[in-house]
């Protein structure tokens, strides 16, 4: 009940200041009215009699001024505030009690729109207070406007006859009284008859339109309470299903694994809060690594307890002395065993030798995986084998390849290749190979950055139906050592970057001059990338350092989101022979040149790629 209470409060407070900037307006407008009605009674369009004439004069400019104040007040915290219906609702009733006692034949009309107002707030106490003062105040109004108002042949049954036979008015307080006096010596008794046939006639249809408004009102009102519950309703939910997510990405690996070995790189994009897709990957002994990426039948929260299960039983039963397809068999079994929804995983398993590249791979339904390097990448052959958790013991085949050093093999979910554009197309195993082929990639980073480039390019603002996961590991063998970091492009973090590479330098022992111009490389590089392509205004710089142990090769890829800009393109100028000698960050681009043996510069899907090698 008492939460209850609290969404009746914020659907009575959210409604409340809009009703009165919009009621704002209707006074307003009143106002305006009210200045046409001056007017026209000033040029003696409607009668009016020389005595009523400075009456009119300044009875109709206080109703103006009364209407158009809030019209002022509408930019100001006061229309928030609670008191300020009141002042509306009681200022309109104000101008019509005055509009009622000074021209009553005119007036009757305005007094269910003060009903209708007050019905505006969803507020059935004030529409019955509303209701209750206007049924007295209207009556109050009929007999006042017969002694102090406009002259209305309807309130005094007629007017009086003149001594030339026409019809005239009466004006002063004593004429009305007189003649008043005169009806009721005849028989004609008007304060009775205007009480019965001038006031309850329009009480009862002011009454019936009270009833019917405030059944009205008290329904939008419900329906606006409905309205916040089931809003507050659909963000609990979402909050929930947020905390799921969370979770549920909590569960998965999420680092980059680095070695002379081996690289790891994993992405997961939900369509929803939560999704079904899952993927995982952990060392079974300190030769071999096992990895498998699935996608579970369905969305939402059931598809991602099922991915859970999947999660929990390959990590159960992945270990050194089976191969995948005994992985396969026992995690099918785990989930079979309860799954009354009948739902089903693909999956695909593969345990992979650091030592030799020996690739072990069993596949249960699962979309092919792309093997190979740069540019030479191609889908994978395997059997396609039994989806999991339909039917008790059963397993795919065992298969193996052989990964050469350099090589990798990328998994991934259909969603990548059946994500669609706005024009309904899908992006394709095509597009995807291709994409894959598209460029020479120095690290898997590089590899997975060009694909969700060229996924976001494809798809743009077009809704996402489905996940969107992939997982690369690449095979190095034992030649191999990197490291890589991002760091925010400015000025200040220039040095973090520098201590960055002078660790890198220090780990593999590189010669000492060649360290020195290393740092002055560095400093060149990142400091061109802020000041032009970032304009001092910070972005990201992924920095990512390799060496080559079997060709003592070391590179650098520096890849950053600023404006196109090849910081390759210098003329030549002579410089001196002493390098360490000269101004770190003066001498431009040339001393880069002069430094690397081998330098390259891209610009793919908005980001300005620049590779630099050195041998020695």
């Amino acid at each position: 009940m008492a939460r209850q209470r609290i969404v009746n409060e914020r659907a009575y407070h959210e409604n409340e200041a809009d009703a009165n900037k919009y009621m704002s307006y209707v006074n307003a407008a009143a106002g305006v009215l009210a200045i046409i009605i001056w007017i026209l009674y000033l040029t003696r369009v409607f009668s009016i009699p020389d005595h009523y004439y400075l009456f009119i004069c300044i009875l109709f400019p206080m109703i103006a001024i009364l209407m158009l104040i809030p019209l002022f007040l509408i930019k100001t915290d006061l229309i928030r505030r609670p008191g300020y219906k009141y002042f509306i609702l009681f200022s309109l009733m104000a101008v019509i009690i005055a509009l009622n006692i000074s021209i009553p034949k005119h007036s009757l009309l305005f007094w269910p729109f003060a009903i209708l107002i007050a019905n505006h707030y969803y507020n059935p106490t004030i529409g019955r207070i509303i209701y209750i003062v206007s049924m007295v105040a209207m009556l109050l109004c009929l007999y006042l406007g017969m002694f102090f108002g406009e002259f209305d042949e309807n309130l005094f049954g007629g007017g009086v006859i003149k001594p030339d036979g026409s019809i005239g008015t009466v004006e002063t307080l004593e004429e009305r009284l007189e003649l008043l006096n005169q009806r009721m010596a005849d028989g004609d008794n008007r304060y009775l008859k205007v009480f019965a046939y001038y006031y309850l006639p329009r009480a009862a249809s002011i009454t019936l339109f009270f009833m019917v408004s405030n059944f009205l009102n008290q329904r939008t009102y419900n329906l606006l309470v409905r309205e916040v519950k089931a809003h507050d309703e659909q963000e609990k939910v979402k909050t929930e299903l947020n905390i799921a997510k969370e979770i549920q990405l909590d569960t998965l690996p999420n680092e980059t694994v680095s070695s002379k070995n081996i690289e790891i790189l994993s992405e997961l994009k939900a369509a929803k809060e939560v999704g079904g897709d899952l993927y995982d990957y952990l060392d079974i002994d300190e030769n071999h690594v096992a990895f498998l990426i699935g996608d579970v039948s369905g969305k939402g929260v059931p598809a991602a307890m099922f991915m859970m299960k999947t999660i929990t039983s390959f990590r159960d039963f992945a270990m050194v002395d089976k191969t995948p397809s005994q992985i396969l068999k026992e995690i099918n079994n785990s989930i079979y065993k309860g799954n009354k929804a009948t739902m089903f995983v693909t999956c695909f398993l593969a345990i992979l030798d650091k030592r030799d590249g020996k690739l072990v791979y069993a596949n249960a339904g699962h979309n092919p995986p792309i093997v190979g390097d740069n540019k030479n990448f191609k889908y994978l052959k395997c059997n396609h084998g039994f989806l999991l958790g339909c039917f008790p013991n059963v397993a795919p085949k065992d298969e193996e390849i052989i990964l050469k050093p350099g090589e990798s093999i990328t998994l991934y979910t259909d969603g990548i290749t059946e994500a669609r554009n706005s024009q309904g197309d899908f992006f394709g195993e095509k597009r995807l190979l291709d994409t894959m082929n598209k460029h020479d990639y120095t690290c898997v980073t590089e590899l997975h950055h060009s694909l969700k480039d060229e996924i976001a390019s494809f798809v743009k603002d077009a809704p996402q139906s489905d996940d969107i996961t992939f997982l690369t590991v690449k095979y190095r063998g034992s030649s191999y050592s990197y490291k890589e970091k991002q760091f925010d492009g400015k000025m200040e973090n220039i040095m973090d970057m520098l201590s960055f590479i002078e660790e890198f330098e220090e780990e593999h022992q590189f010669p000492v001059e060649f360290k020195q111009k290393l740092v002055i490389v560095g400093d060149e590089l990142f400091s061109n990338i802020i000041k032009y392509g970032y304009q001092n205004n910070g972005g990201d710089i992924f920095v990512r350092l390799l060496f080559n142990e079997d060709k003592n090769e070391f590179a650098m890829t520096i890849i950053d989101k600023g404006v196109a800009f090849n910081q390759l393109e210098v003329k030549e100028k002579e410089v001196g022979t002493d390098i360490q000698k000269q101004k770190i960050g003066g001498l431009g681009l040339l001393i880069v040149k002069k430094i690397m043996d081998e330098y390259a510069y891209d610009r793919v899907n908005e980001k300005n790629i620049l590779v630099l090698k050195k041998r020695f």
